[in-house]
């Protein structure tokens, strides 16, 4: 496929994504009667008042509030990972790069199940476990998650100057400049 359409469908997904997501009804939500007659939803997913504490907020019910919303989760990691794949692509492969992408993209979503499946059991239950000091959604987000970033990025500084930017790139880079550079000085 080429770059063009790529980044085309890439992008048009990311916008149906997004668009899909602002369309989204939030839940939970609440009809209220006016004392006028009229009626007006009130949405009770952007939290309400702590019984206790006046200043806190809290949300209620996970289950209710995401039910209909985790599939961001998923489309949000297939498009970076279809983002990070564009962007390892040259001249239309990813040669060194596609094994360790492979392996680095199973892996992130063998670690967003577990995080999602800890976060639904989770928003369903009342009691909740803690795993090194965190909920275990929480756990998953900060001890594995954000492994990934870094994986991507040694894998990126370790095959640049042999994939992305080669000695004949960089002597071409060097031959384009000087000539842009003499044909400006004769251009004065």
């Amino acid at each position: 496929m080429k770059l063009p359409w790529f980044v085309f469908i890439v992008l048009l997904a990311m916008c149906v994504v997004v668009g899909v997501a602002f369309l989204t009804p939030q839940v939970p939500y609440e009809d209220v009667v006016l004392e006028d007659g009229s009626t007006q939803r009130v949405i009770k997913s952007h939290g309400f008042t702590h019984d206790r504490f006046s200043t806190m907020r809290q949300g209620g019910s996970g289950a209710e509030r995401h039910a209909s919303t985790l599939w961001i989760g998923w489309a949000f990691v297939t498009l970076c990972v279809l983002c990070l794949a564009m962007g390892m692509t040259r001249r239309g492969s990813l040669g060194p790069t596609k094994g360790p992408l492979i392996f680095g993209t199973m892996g992130l979503a063998a670690i967003f199940a577990a995080l999602f499946l800890s976060y639904n059991k989770y928003m369903n239950e009342q009691t909740h476990d803690l795993f090194l000091g965190f909920p275990r959604p929480s756990a998953w987000m900060l001890y594995a998650v954000w492994t990934f970033p870094v994986f991507f990025m040694i894998l990126y500084f370790r095959v640049f100057d042999r994939w992305h930017f080669t000695a004949e790139d960089e002597a071409s880079l060097k031959e384009l400049a000087d000539s842009r550079r003499q044909s400006h000085e004769e251009a004065e």
